[in-house]
C-alpha cells in the first residue's frame, strides 16, 4: 500500500515523532504511574521490574531494569527478525532500550496517592504508546515481538494470551510481595491491552462493496496499488435504472481509506460500502507489518 498523497519524507517525519511520542507516553506511564504505586507492567518489562526485585532483595545487587530488559529480547528479537522483517526488528531494539533508560533515569514524580487511578492512566498510557508504534510499523520489543512474529506468520491476534502472560507474572508477584499491588497490577495490565486491541487493528479484515460505472478501470487500478483483485456482479440502478456494476473485495483494515481514495479517483461518484469481515479463509493479501508507510487510520 503506497501513501500516494504524502510524500516519503513527510510520512518519515511523521512516523519519527509518533515514534518519540510513544516512547514519551510509555516512559511516563512506567516511572510517573506504575513504578510508584508498585504495579508490575507487563511483558518482559515486568519480568525485568519482577527479578531485579528479587535479585535485590536477595543479594543487595541494584541491576537498572534495562539490563534484564534488553537480555530477555534477545532471543524473541532473534524470531522477530526471520518473521517479520530486520527493519522492524531493529527500529523496535533501539526503542526498547530507549524507553528502558529514560524510565530508568528520568525523576520520579508522584502525580497522585491512589493507586487505582496509577494503574488505569498507567495502563492507557503505556497500550496507547504501544499502539503508536504499532501503526509505524514497529514496537517496543518483549511480547512484542512475539505478537507481531505470530502475527505476521499465522494473521491472528494474540494480545489475550499476553494478557494471560502477564497475569502469570502478576500471581508471582502476589505471592512474594502481596496482593493489594498484585491487584492494581491486573487493572493496569487490562487497561493496557484494552488500549492496544481498541487503537490497534492492522489485521481486522473489511469487505468492500464498490457500486460503480467504471469497474474495469477501479478494479485495474486496485490491483496495481494494492494487490488485491475484486469480484464483478453487473446489474441495474434502480433509481437512474442504468447498468451499474459492483465490485467485491477484502483488505485489511489500514488500506480501507487508500482504496477509497483510488476508487473516488477513477469514478467520483462511486458508492462505497465497508463492511466489518470477522473471519477470511482463502487467498487473501495481508498487509505487511515491515511496511514503509504509516497507517494512516488513526
Amino acid at each position: 500500500m503506497q501513501t500516494k498523497n504524502i510524500s516519503k519524507y513527510k510520512i518519515s517525519t511523521m512516523k519519527f515523532f509518533i515514534i518519540v511520542l510513544g516512547i514519551a507516553l510509555y516512559s511516563i506511564g512506567l516511572k510517573w504511574f506504575a513504578y510508584p504505586a508498585n504495579i508490575l507492567p507487563g511483558g518482559f518489562t515486568g519480568l525485568s521490574v519482577l527479578l531485579q526485585k528479587v535479585v535485590h532483595n536477595s543479594t543487595g545487587i541494584l541491576l537498572p531494569i534495562t539490563f534484564y530488559n534488553i537480555s530477555f529480547n534477545i532471543v524473541p528479537a532473534i524470531f522477530s527478525y526471520k518473521f517479520v522483517g530486520k527493519r522492524f526488528t531493529i527500529i523496535s531494539f533501539i526503542i526498547l532500550f530507549l524507553f528502558n533508560f529514560i524510565a530508568d533515569n528520568i525523576p520520579s514524580v508522584t502525580l497522585n496517592n491512589d493507586p487505582l487511578i496509577s494503574a488505569i492512566f498507567g495502563g492507557i498510557l503505556c497500550g496507547f504508546a504501544t499502539s503508536l508504534w504499532f501503526r509505524c510499523g514497529t514496537s517496543g520489543g518483549g511480547t512484542d515481538f512475539i505478537a507481531m512474529t505470530l502475527s505476521s506468520k499465522y494473521h491472528i491476534q494474540v494480545f489475550g494470551y499476553i494478557l494471560a502472560f502477564n497475569i502469570l507474572l502478576i500471581i508471582v508477584q502476589g505471592i512474594l510481595f502481596g496482593w493489594d499491588d498484585a491487584f492494581y497490577s491486573i487493572i493496569y495490565q487490562y487497561c493496557s491491552t484494552q488500549a492496544i486491541t481498541l487503537t490497534y487493528r492492522h489485521y481486522e479484515a473489511r469487505t468492500i462493496f464498490i457500486i460503480t460505472t467504471k469497474p474495469d478501470e477501479v478494479s485495474k487500478a486496485l490491483i496495481e496499488n494494492t494487490g488485491h483483485s475484486t469480484t464483478k456482479f453487473d446489474g441495474i440502478g434502480c433509481f437512474t435504472n442504468a447498468p451499474k456494476s459492483m465490485l467485491y473485495t477484502v483488505v485489511t483494515q489500514p488500506e480501507v481509506r487508500y482504496i477509497t481514495q483510488i476508487t473516488k479517483k477513477h469514478d467520483p461518484d462511486a458508492f462505497i460500502n465497508i463492511m466489518k469481515s470477522n473471519e477470511v479463509q482463502g487467498n487473501f493479501k495481508y498487509l505487511s507489518v515491515d511496511k514503509d508507510e504509516l497507517d494512516m487510520n488513526i
